[in-house]
């Protein structure tokens, strides 16, 4: 390629300054702006590219990227990568045309959902196919992204998936552990969300896991691989397993498996977007690992207090489907959601003219087709359309969100018209929030159209439409694939189906928030007070915790009040403060990094969340559960041996100082089982 060098867009490579005392998260904080500090160079034949915190070396080999080297620069370790002549990323049967691949280095302006960045182009061509790599750098992360595209350029072209290696590290010895996660949704049939397997490797092993955490044991660094897909199990064109390991000549071969592309799926000359994948580095110890991943993840979408906070009612969780839906059941939900404090109000499945399969009536039931006159607001429920109920809804200071199936039949093949009735809703009425649901992803085609839905709603929009994307049921993008469209909708539980447990709850998003920014889940609370008799004699049943308990499990996400707030008894009242008091610091546990502290929770054990807003100061939330002692020593996730001054915010602790012990544990006490406490915290 011709004046190659002469075409890079070099941007500054190392940071200079931070003092040795200066901890990760803050470093990550001053680093979220400095485009500066992200870079790529070419030179005679090696690419470089990084940022303050990782970088990453290739033998550029005509476009066919060889990594050399992978360095953690907050250590200043490096892992070298011993490929030879295998390029990392490879078709069997398939050699590269020389001389036609192409390079670019672009700088991607912020915009209001994903932070400026560079991205780094590369297309390889071969005969009847061409590849794009495309590496994605933001300032504050420890991790490279690599999306890729396939663009089929003959029609007889023929490859199978098992052909295909991806990210091939050959490492220099064969003492690594390996740490896989995998990850479930579906969680209308499934209530176990993170599976984790440990393994020394050893000859041939293959992983199940979105994730792939690789830890040297001669020295102190270590790899994360993350795949960005659904979940393993409902991957379009699985190979099995999405990551191999082979230990040969006293190294570790390390490769990811499954682009979740065939030939069928491509078109001629047009680009097809695969799964993307992300390595990045850590230091090998526990705390080091969570924040070097989640420091990626937060670049995915940028959480803006104003469009992205919310305590949502939804009021399918009282079972009453689309039977109460009308103009005057809402205006007076609206009112007793204000008098509770809680932000969003949606309109679940009912308010549209057509009915759909879960409606409470008689008549015609649709699901996977629906037309323009389907998605007008019901005729006989809402007479004057939501004009009154926007009205309400503005001076009452709530945002409006409503219930939305695109129609799937033919693989999304009408998802122009969809989102052109959705933002058609977004215009006339200003919703910004809508629940996506009746998913399904049985094809490459279905995902590629579903795709262009929320592109065209985001970008028309400028971004101000914030999607609820159900996870409950079929094949769906689950947690590490689009995620940058808004949050999850986690659960659909029901005292009336006896499948609500406050500590399932709890431990699903304690389990969760290790992996996932918490902020991005919607979990919900539901009203205690009904059906009490379905949970005779069971000490676990919602009535046995306070509806307090029940909302602070949901403190570390975006709660879901899943009930009709006109539903809840006076008593419901005396939790107005504890809301209050949650919205006035909310921003700040919104952008604090999230994770679960103590036990796992059982219904029987001490546990909680630690919000970290520094190396110095946050947040932490403990429940002690059905535990048979006031006092615990619990795990956490402050500096060992660190003197720390917690002050209750909310809840039934009292403030205290106390020395971590040697471990970061710290004995909390709380006088009553079901109870919790939020606490402020400063390390001194």
């Amino acid at each position: 390629m011709k004046n190659i060098i002469s075409s890079i867009l070099f941007l500054s490579l190392f940071l200079t300054g931070y003092s040795q005392n200066t901890g990760l998260i803050s470093k990550l904080n001053s680093e979220k702006e400095q485009l500066k500090n992200c870079y790529a160079r070419l030179g005679i034949d090696t690419l470089t590219i990084g940022n303050a915190f990782i970088e990453r070396q290739f033998l550029f080999n005509n476009g066919n990227l060889i990594s050399t080297k992978i360095k953690n620069k907050t250590t200043g370790k490096t892992i070298d990568i011993f490929n030879g002549h295998t390029p990392d990323f490879n078709i069997e049967g398939f050699n590269p045309i020389k001389q036609q691949h192409t390079f670019n280095i672009n700088k991607i302006d912020k915009n209001p959902i994903v932070p400026a960045h560079i991205e780094v182009q590369i297309i390889t061509v071969y005969e009847g196919l061409q590849v794009k790599q495309l590496f994605k750098i933001f300032p504050s992360s420890m991790g490279i992204a690599c999306d890729y595209f396939l663009k089929k350029t003959e029609h007889n072209l023929a490859f199978t998936p098992e052909q295909i290696n991806i990210e091939q590290l050959n490492l220099n010895t064969i003492h690594w552990n390996a740490e896989a996660i995998e990850f479930i949704d579906q969680t209308d049939k499934n209530d176990n969300y993170v599976s984790k397997k440990n393994s020394i490797p050893y000859h041939t092993n293959t992983y199940v896991g979105n994730l792939l955490y690789l830890s040297n044991l001669i020295e102190n660094k270590g790899l994360y691989i993350l795949k960005e897909a659904p979940v393993s199990k409902i991957q379009l064109n699985y190979p099995g397993y999405d990551f191999k390991s082979k230990v040969n000549d006293n190294k570790l071969k390390i490769q990811s498996d499954g682009l979740g592309l065939k030939p069928s799926d491509l078109e001629i000359n047009q680009w097809v977007k695969a799964f993307g994948y992300v390595i990045g580095v850590h230091n090998n110890e526990n705390l080091n690992k969570k924040i070097a991943l989640r420091s990626y993840q937060n670049n995915l979408r940028i959480l803006q207090p104003d469009r992205d906070a919310m305590i949502m009612v939804n009021t399918w969780g009282d079972r009453n489907k689309d039977s109460k839906l009308n103009e005057a059941f809402i205006l007076n939900e609206l009112q007793k959601t204000h008098e509770l404090g809680f932000t969003h109000y949606q309109i679940d499945d009912g308010w549209q003219q057509g009915l759909s399969m879960n409606s409470a009536f008689n008549g015609e039931r649709l699901w996977n087709q629906w037309t323009l006159a389907d998605w007008q607001p019901n005729k006989e429920r809402f007479p004057n359309g939501f004009k009154k109920i926007i009205k309400r809804a503005k001076n009452l200071g709530i945002k409006i969100g409503l219930w939305f199936h695109p129609s799937n039949e033919n693989d999304y093949k009408n998802w122009e018209q969809d989102a052109n009735i959705v933002l058609a809703l977004y215009i006339e009425y200003g919703i910004t929030n809508f629940k996506i649901d009746g998913v399904k992803l049985p094809t490459k085609q279905a995902d590629i159209n579903l795709s262009k839905f929320f592109k065209k709603i985001l970008e028309v929009s400028n971004y101000q439409i914030v999607f609820n994307i159900d996870v409950t049921a079929d094949k769906r993008y689950g947690y590490h694939y689009n995620n940058y469209l808004g949050n999850i909708f986690l659960e659909n539980r029901y005292t009336d189906w006896k499948n609500y447990y406050p500590y399932r709850t709890l431990r699903n998003l304690w389990m969760l928030s290790e992996y996932i920014p918490s902020q991005r889940l919607q979990i919900e609370f539901l009203n205690k007070w009904r059906n009490n008799d379905n949970y005779k004699n069971d000490p676990f049943g919602p009535n046995n915790y306070s509806f307090d308990y029940l909302f602070a499990i949901t403190m570390p996400s975006q709660p879901l009040a899943f009930f009709e707030t006109t539903g809840l008894p006076e008593e419901a009242n005396a939790s107005i403060p504890l809301f209050r008091t949650y919205k006035s610091i909310k921003s700040g546990l919104d952008h604090a990094y999230i994770f679960p502290i103590g036990n796992e929770p059982s219904g029987n054990s001490y546990t909680g969340f630690q919000f970290m807003i520094s190396d110095t100061e946050g947040y932490i939330l403990v429940f002690r559960e059905r535990h048979e002692k006031n006092e615990f020593n619990i795990s956490t996730l402050i500096p060992s041996n660190s003197k720390v001054r917690l002050t209750k915010v909310y809840g039934n602790g009292k403030d205290f100082e106390v020395m971590a012990n040697n471990e970061g544990k710290i004995v909390f006490k709380l006088d009553q089982i079901n109870s919790y406490c939020l606490y402020k915290y400063k390390v001194l």
